[in-house]
């Protein structure tokens, strides 16, 4: 498909384009999240595609004004997604705790608990002594609008849309190597890394592994 790159058009999503973005994040987020990808069951397999409870916690931002997107003006269809949440000293505790129902899926609540060990390893409010962060988890791209700088776009989009909502840290979680280097070109500080195939979770199980040149989560976070 052949756009012109002054025809994407960068903007926050509003609720009534919840079912489009669900769509944009099954069609290229998901089958390359490095969590999504990697995640093991309890006899060994890797199932394919998030669960219903990933794709409705990532949703429930939108309502939030915390979803910025990327559309083909000419065309309009979403060409790329970028999700935050906010994120203080008392997030990983809430995650580790939105997890304990028996309704809660395997994947979903190991997911969860990694990005509780994030927060706490990365441990943004407390390295840059602020109350909060405006979090970018959800950074994607649609591979046939790659290599325009759209990746990059969305995050300086956020990065604004952080200190328009009074946020004085922004902060994201990158789990591959072209989403680091946009924060690394954008001035945000790596603060913490973690291999995947190093991580176990509290029963000491193994329960990602990672298949391909994406191994390592790093948390990345600036002032604004």
């Amino acid at each position: 498909m052949s756009v012109d790159d002054q025809n994407i058009v960068y903007r926050i999503a509003v609720p009534s384009e919840c079912e489009r973005i669900r769509e944009a994040l099954i069609s290229f987020y998901y089958p390359e999240e490095l969590l999504n990808v990697s995640y093991i069951d309890e006899n060994g397999h890797s199932p394919t595609g998030p669960t219903e409870q990933d794709i409705q916690y990532a949703l429930s931002f939108v309502t939030q004004g915390m979803a910025a997107i990327a559309i083909d003006s000419k065309h309009g269809i979403i060409v790329g997604v970028s999700i935050a949440r906010l994120v203080d000293l008392n997030t990983a505790e809430e995650l580790l705790g939105s997890v304990v129902s028996p309704d809660v899926s395997r994947k979903r609540a190991e997911m969860v608990k990694l990005f509780a060990y994030l927060e706490r390893t990365g441990d943004v409010c407390g390295r840059f002594r602020t109350r909060r962060s405006y979090h970018v988890f959800v950074l994607a791209v649609d591979p046939r609008f790659r290599r325009r700088a759209i990746g990059q776009k969305l995050m300086e989009f956020q990065l604004a849309r952080g200190k328009t909502l009074r946020f004085r840290l922004v902060s994201a979680d990158f789990s591959n190597e072209q989403a680091s280097r946009i924060g690394a070109r954008l001035d945000m500080r790596c603060v913490a890394a973690l291999a995947l195939d190093q991580y176990r979770n509290s029963s000491g199980e193994r329960v990602f592994e990672a298949r391909g040149a994406d191994n390592i989560v790093c948390t990345y976070a600036r002032y604004v």
